[in-house]
């Protein structure tokens, strides 16, 4: 049976809260994660497992270890002033060496280890040899699929074994069991989404629309943009607008991808040809101005009708 338990000194008579909890993360907890978290501060002692707090909720076991993984993966919540866990728990069983000995003498699990350690550029360590393990055997991921998973997580940043892990068992809850459907749930958004609705001021939980995902797999598929390029078309669209809107970043990596940009010192080029550019427009109207200023302070001279003196009567008269 899955066992939780919880670093005795927290609990006492008070319900003590980490505020490294209340700083960083209760925030972003939904209620289920909040309940079960205060649930866990309060009957620690207990040794509770996933199947009693589900049926304390009534919430499914999945729900429980959604709950708990969410918690897991907040790492500053998960210590304490005296160093302990604050809430300890895995889904996944622990292999005795003999039953090791055995995944170990299976090809597939050999062909598995060298993947992994391909990808990772190492040696894989124990303790991720059995998070393969628990992959391959508890989750049923078949060698092609462990493959796709490996590639998937360290394409987007995700190299630790237990953000590997996490990201099987979302597949597993969402029905992924075949490399076609892997597939067919990750292809449609492109890795670089998640950067880019962050760079344009996004809100977190706000999943993007298939048009938002096309303009974000034009810029990278058929443009060829990293997140260089992208990141500041994206900085510049809050520049000028305001607000995150893919359509305007869309214009500005249209325009220079027409224009031939295909590294960042290519944009800062571009921007000083475009600078120089307005100079001379403008350095000609200023002297056209100038020229119409002086026309017009002359003429108002010559608007006078000119006077036609006698010179000579006029001496005579100061004589």
């Amino acid at each position: 049976m899955e066992q939780i338990t919880l670093n005795s000194d927290l609990c006492c008579d008070a319900l003590v809260i980490p505020g490294a909890a209340v700083e960083r993360c209760l925030k972003e907890a939904n209620e289920s994660q909040l309940k079960i978290y205060l649930y866990l501060l309060k009957n620690g002692e207990q040794n509770p497992t996933v199947s009693s707090i589900a049926d304390y909720f009534n919430y499914s076991e999945q729900d429980v270890k959604r709950a708990l993984r969410f918690w897991n993966n907040k790492t500053v919540v998960g210590k304490n002033t005296a160093g302990g866990n604050v809430v300890e728990f895995s889904g996944r069983p622990t292999y005795s060496k003999e039953e090791i000995a055995r995944f170990m003498g299976k090809p597939d699990v050999g062909q598995l280890l060298f993947i992994a350690e391909q990808y990772m550029g190492r040696p894989i360590r124990p303790d991720e040899v059995t998070s393969i393990l628990y992959i391959y055997d508890e989750l049923g991921f078949g060698t092609d699929l462990v493959e796709y998973l490996l590639e998937y997580c360290i394409s987007n940043n995700k190299k630790s074994f237990r953000s590997i892990e996490a990201v099987a068992n979302e597949w597993k809850e969402a029905g992924v069991g075949t490399l076609a459907a892997a597939k067919k749930l990750t292809r449609h958004i492109p890795k670089e989404m998640k950067a880019v609705m962050e760079a344009l001021g996004f809100p977190k939980d706000r999943q993007p629309v298939e048009a938002e995902v096309a303009y974000v797999r034009r810029w990278t598929e058929r443009y060829g943009y990293g997140m260089d390029i992208i990141g500041e078309a994206c900085a510049r669209t809050v520049l000028a607008t305001g607000k995150p809107s893919l359509r305007y970043a869309n214009g500005i990596l249209k325009g220079w991808h027409d224009a031939n940009v295909t590294k960042p010192e290519d944009i800062i080029a571009l921007d000083e040809e475009f600078h120089r550019n307005n100079m001379k427009e403008s350095l000609p109207a200023a002297s056209s101005a100038k020229n119409d200023r002086k026309k017009a302070s002359a003429g108002k001279f010559r608007n006078f009708n000119e006077r036609q003196y006698d010179y000579e009567a006029l001496m005579k008269d100061l004589m």
